[in-house]
């Protein structure tokens, strides 16, 4: 009788082997840095390797290699693992060759065996909600999880299953990633902390993310929302709401999907911009901040660009800094999305450059930052350019007589305030 080498998963169907003379060892890494570590201790000249998540009834245990065979890997395997996790392995033949190859595959002759009965321990399925995916992940400490898109829970997960001759990866299937198996208990911050990954082609319907329309005394409103809302049927509003934070959550509240686009009034869409981005699956929750140009000073970057946010963080956002997407996590996504025609009358031009300045003044600085903050105290062109300045040149006035006090530019997060503080200077 043959020796034999069990590999134990992390799982909670455990499979006992039927061979007596088995010796269970725990996964580490691969199938391949196992055998290098046990292969010592094999007294047989050939001996079996199979996981605790397969089903050997149907193997045949007694199976004796011709000689024309002696010197090969046999692999019993299925149409979902072409690879497999049953192995007859001729003992003296694998440590002669064993040091002198990258990858298990890489075995000068291995011979294949299709067997459609193998049983395998079946893995569980999540669904997950796209706006935290981890969540729905962290539910599942076996060996491995499926994840599927809450937008596609009538699709079956593939026929497939993970391949251990190598490390463990991560597998994809579809344009957006919206099926995902990974390897489990792991304490991932983003499925991108998984180093390995594959990924599989797979035809879905992509569900497209709602757009809201934020609002409240742009004069130009009317027409840009006629515009989208034209354009985009599946278009929502928000508008007259006071206070930031309660506008930001209103719109949130409007969104029938994880996400969002906010579309700001004073925004004049670029024809390219066609609102098709789907976030990813694999990084951290966060907000997506598109490009804008500027046409007063002509910077392009994120300020009154278009933003998909992610609602659930949107919603969490109870306390906002003085920047209510950046307060959480966010990333850039270097499209041009439209430009910002803010300078529509001198109040909205003077508190638009006011607020943004007294960002920029907070932050720490960067070769960037200091950049913008030269163009915005420069004397643009267009309508009302002399209001984008003073409202430039006003702001660091102020952060410097509050000496940057936190509470003192907070109040500059209101629209109110910002109106009373245009007052009281014009």
């Amino acid at each position: 009788m043959f020796d034999a080498v069990q590999v134990k998963f992390n799982c909670e169907t455990h499979i006992q082997s039927p061979l007596a003379n088995t010796r269970v060892v725990p996964f580490v890494n691969s199938y391949f840095e196992i055998l290098k570590a046990v292969v010592d201790d094999v007294k047989t000249e050939h001996f079996w390797f199979f996981s605790n998540l397969i089903d050997l009834k149907d193997i045949n245990l007694e199976f004796r290699p011709e000689q024309h065979q002696q010197e090969q890997i046999h692999v019993w395997h299925t149409d979902c693992n072409k690879e497999g996790n049953v192995m007859l392995i001729p003992t003296k033949k694998f440590k002669s060759q064993m040091h002198n190859i990258n990858f298990l595959r890489d075995y000068k002759d291995i011979n294949y065996h299709k067997q459609s009965t193998i049983g395998h321990v079946p893995i569980g399925k999540q669904s997950f909600k796209l706006e935290d995916p981890l969540t729905s992940y962290t539910q599942n400490t076996d060996f491995y999880t499926w994840l599927v898109n809450d937008d596609l829970s009538d699709e079956s997960v593939p026929n497939f299953y993970p391949s251990f001759w190598e490390d463990e990866k991560m597998y994809t299937w579809g344009q957006t990633k919206d099926i995902l198996l990974i390897p489990g208990g792991r304490n991932l911050k983003q499925f991108y902390d998984v180093e390995r990954h594959v990924h599989f082609e797979f035809d879905h319907e992509i569900k497209p993310m709602d757009i809201v329309f934020l609002s409240y005394d742009e004069p130009n409103a009317e027409k840009h929302w006629k515009i989208l809302k034209e354009r985009y049927p599946r278009a929502k509003r928000c508008h007259g709401i006071k206070g930031r934070t309660k506008a930001y959550h209103t719109a949130a509240e409007l969104s029938d999907t994880s996400y969002f686009f906010a579309v700001f009034p004073t925004i004049e869409l670029h024809d390219e911009f066609d609102f098709t981005f789907q976030p990813d699956r694999l990084r951290e929750p966060c907000h997506y901040i598109f490009n804008c140009k500027n046409p007063v000073n002509g910077l392009e970057y994120g300020h009154r660009a278009i933003i998909l946010y992610n609602k659930k963080l949107c919603l969490e956002t109870q306390d906002p800094e003085l920047d209510f997407t950046l307060s959480k996590a966010h990333t850039v996504v270097p499209q041009l999305c439209g430009t910002t025609r803010f300078n529509q009358t001198p109040e909205i031009s003077w508190r638009v450059a006011f607020r943004e300045v007294l960002k920029l003044c907070e932050m720490t600085p960067t070769v960037e930052s200091r950049h913008r903050l030269k163009k915005w105290r420069e004397l643009g062109v267009g309508e009302h350019a002399s209001y984008v300045q003073k409202g430039a040149l006003d702001a660091i006035q102020y952060f410097n007589e509050v000496k940057g006090d936190k509470n003192a530019l907070q109040l500059s997060y209101e629209l109110e305030w910002l109106k009373n503080k245009f007052s009281s200077i014009f």
